[in-house]
């Protein structure tokens, strides 16, 4: 678990999960514990400040929370990377959600390719997360899967001077319905995320979970969805692809 205090009566808990080792994976994980870490912190200040969760509604709002996150924990970071993605059989322009270059002039040098989706989970859960969340995870791996025909195209020069990392991230916003006090445990959540995440055996490697806590979730005035709809936490589900090329070091 992470600590993290905003303001002086709202402490803040991240419960992390990492699963799996090949090479660059620890550096990677710790960048994006911190990315995870960075825009939480910010998601709580804007909280604090403004009595809402606009931040929640959806992947653009997302992005105003992880970009800036992005950007600290990289040496370089742009949004919207124009590329080629492989569909079907075909490539098609596309742009990926992030781009960064990170540990310039370390051992541990590489690039890193992000697809985002934003979604939202009501919790406790008890048949499973939606169907529709599970299948955007699926979208987000099958978008950064499709990213490879970028690196050995026109530009393959370019993207061979430094191992290249992908990383599908879903993001949930976690809400309750309801005046009713709602009991849901963050480990429970990620042993069900961990069984129920999948694409083509491209199983989460990488989660965190803060549960807002009540004296915080009960500043927060109606905005989103219905006026009975609350933020609970928010749900960060990532896949880390092994480096392209494969032979790296780190």
């Amino acid at each position: 678990k992470e600590f993290i205090m905003i303001g002086p009566s709202t402490e803040i808990i991240i419960e992390k999960w990492r699963k799996g080792r090949f090479p660059l994976k620890k550096s990677v994980s710790d960048r994006l514990d911190n990315v995870i870490w960075l825009a939480t912190k910010d998601a709580a200040r804007y909280m604090e400040t403004t009595h809402y969760t606009t931040f929640a509604y959806g992947e653009r709002q997302m992005n105003s929370l992880l970009a800036p996150a992005f950007s600290m924990c990289s040496s370089a970071m742009i949004l919207e990377y124009p590329s080629i993605r492989k569909i079907g059989s075909r490539n098609h322009f596309a742009r990926a959600d992030y781009f960064c270059h990170c540990d310039k002039g370390r051992s541990t040098e590489h690039r890193m390719f992000v697809e985002l989706k934003s979604s939202w989970q009501r919790v406790p859960i008890h048949d499973g997360f939606n169907k529709s969340n599970v299948e955007l995870y699926g979208k987000a791996c099958k978008q950064i899967c499709g990213l490879i025909n970028e690196f050995r195209g026109d530009n393959r020069e370019f993207y061979s001077k430094f191992p290249i990392i992908r990383v599908s991230m879903l993001t949930l916003a976690l809400y309750s319905v309801g005046n009713e006090v709602v009991e849901w445990d963050e480990k429970e959540l990620l042993r069900q995320a961990e069984s129920q995440f999948s694409y083509k055996g491209m199983r989460p490697n990488l989660m965190g979970v803060w549960k807002t806590p009540a004296e915080l979730r009960d500043k927060m005035e109606p905005e989103w969805k219905e006026d009975n709809y609350k933020l609970q936490g928010l749900m960060y589900i990532c896949h880390i692809m092994e480096p392209y090329p494969t032979k790296v070091n780190g």
